[in-house]
């Protein structure tokens, strides 16, 4: 049982805080400008006190100690697409605890073993699950033998005794019938008001910020610290090479260094407090993709140029994983992709590892707990619904498994992670928004304020996930940014 007791520094639960909202030891050393290996240090101290075998087990502590609370995105009912779009909970419901990697069953305050999720408890009301119910039989009421009446009997009696019956039945069909269409209408009323409600919740995490100085959509985008960068990307003027910074806290955009090469069609990670943009389309001309690899570092307002990709690309998925870049698939001129590339800053080097079971471009790739979704995207097919996960610690053996698809195929858009789940922003011709749990393996859908657009930025800052940008129709490009409120801290007392 996880042992309370022990108190956690200031700086542990920070680290606690970070790993509960699903930052990976990389990032967590980036936000907070340390090293990786403290990062670890700091960790194993947080699991030794609080007694956790694992990041979920830390996960569940922090959120049912208040450390970081969880809400699920709510919204009405939404179209289910090739797969189950699960309708999302009340707002009473909101507060979601993550499931252990253990199959045994946590205990509960008590000690005891608790009931599995959706369990029913064993009481003598209620059989055990899978036990055959007997259906309820109706109660059959016995007349009492009355004597006989002879005039009943006569052809008349008998007449009049079957209207009597007829009347009573049409009678009682209209009083159930009225009670039953009343009590609809009640429940109607309660569901209608509840979905109204779970919509104004969903619309009061959403707010509008301050608008980008420069439309724009393909972008790369990337937290470092306190400040938000928006790279290069493409508008109705061109593809560009414009740097912009963004400060969360005060507002204010800011211009930096040009990047040497204008790109569209990219993305950005964060490793070490410095920014790494790997290719992307140099023109309007979609045979244009450069293999260039260029680094940005906050700190001295400089670019670095880098080992060039083994092969140029353009609309790939990256992520950063434990020190090191991934990409994955991409367009290189003439077609579609499924070779997976990894970088190595310590000796500025590629390899290639094992293939994307589809090969597809403009997917996004996003980390939860060591591994790394592949979601969406597209090929000579049209956007596709895939959702395969990378595991590199299995990369001699088999590194990819097929999880749950997309509701519906989508492509160009911008994922964020926040506890566990991932989220889903933008796209062709996508109106709404995606939430999808890693642990449940299950998909959802939540209404945005408008249309995004394709090819937006989105990434997880403190409590808040930052959609912006993106295209929204031929040469209409978006300067809007909003924030999502996908988390909410809570301040314990001592804290």
């Amino acid at each position: 049982m996880i042992n309370e007791t022990q108190q956690l520094s200031e700086r542990e639960r920070q680290i606690l805080y970070l790993v509960a909202s699903g930052r990976s030891n990389q990032q967590i050393a980036n936000e907070l400008g340390i090293s990786i290996n403290t990062v670890k240090v700091h960790l194993r101290n947080v699991f030794g006190k609080i007694g956790a075998a694992s990041r979920t087990e830390a996960s569940m502590y922090a959120v049912r100690t208040g450390i970081v609370t969880v809400d699920r995105a709510v919204a009405g009912p939404s179209p289910v697409g090739e797969s189950e779009v699960l309708p999302l909970p009340a707002a009473e419901e909101l507060v979601a605890e993550p499931e252990p990697e253990t199959t045994a069953p946590l205990p509960d305050d008590n000690g005891a073993s608790a009931p599995e999720v959706g369990a029913l408890p064993q009481t003598a009301e209620t059989p055990p699950p899978f036990q055959d119910r007997a259906e309820p039989q109706p109660a059959v009421v016995t007349p009492a033998v009355a004597p006989r009446d002879t005039a009943v009997n006569t052809p008349r009696g008998r007449r009049s005794k079957a209207m009597l019956a007829l009347l009573a039945i049409c009678l009682l069909v209209l009083t159930l019938g009225g009670a039953a269409v009343a009590w609809l209408v009640r429940a109607g009323d309660a569901g209608d008001a509840q979905t109204q409600e779970a919509a104004r919740f969903n619309q009061a995490r959403w707010k509008e910020l301050a608008a980008l100085p420069t439309a724009r959509a393909g972008f790369a985008l990337a937290a470092v610290g306190e400040q938000l960068f928006v790279i290069a990307g493409e508008n109705e003027r061109g593809v560009l090479n414009t740097v912009e910074r963004y400060e969360p806290r005060s507002g204010d955009w800011q211009e930096r260094a040009q990047k040497p090469t204008p790109v569209t069609d990219v993305r950005a990670v964060t490793i070490g407090q410095k920014l790494y943009i790997p290719g992307g389309r140099r023109s309007a001309d979609p045979k244009d993709i450069v293999a260039a690899f260029e680094r940005y570092d906050p700190r001295t307002n400089r670019w670095e140029k880098l080992a060039d990709l083994p092969q140029p690309r353009s609309g790939y998925g990256l992520a950063a994983l434990e020190g090191k870049l991934y990409l994955f698939g991409g367009w290189d001129g003439t077609s579609y992709r499924d070779e997976v590339f990894a970088y190595d800053p310590s000796g500025n080097a590629w390899s290639e590892l094992e293939a994307m079971p589809t090969a597809r471009a403009f997917a996004d790739a996003a980390v939860v707990e060591g591994s790394i979704f592949v979601l969406g995207g597209e090929n000579k097919a049209g956007p596709v619904a895939n959702n395969e996960q990378y595991l590199p610690a299995q990369e001699d053996t088999q590194p990819w498994v097929n999880r749950p698809p997309l509701p519906r195929p989508r492509s160009r858009f911008s994922t964020a992670v926040a506890l566990g789940n991932i989220y889903v922003f933008g796209g062709d011709a996508a109106a709404d928004a995606l939430q999808y749990d890693a642990r449940t393996e299950r998909w959802q859908s939540f209404e945005a304020p408008a249309i995004i657009g394709s090819q937006p930025g989105a990434t997880l800052f403190d409590e808040t996930i930052m959609i912006l940008g993106g295209k929204l129709g031929p040469g209409a490009f978006s300067t809007t940014m909003y924030s999502y409120q996908a988390l909410f801290r809570t301040l314990l007392p001592g804290s």
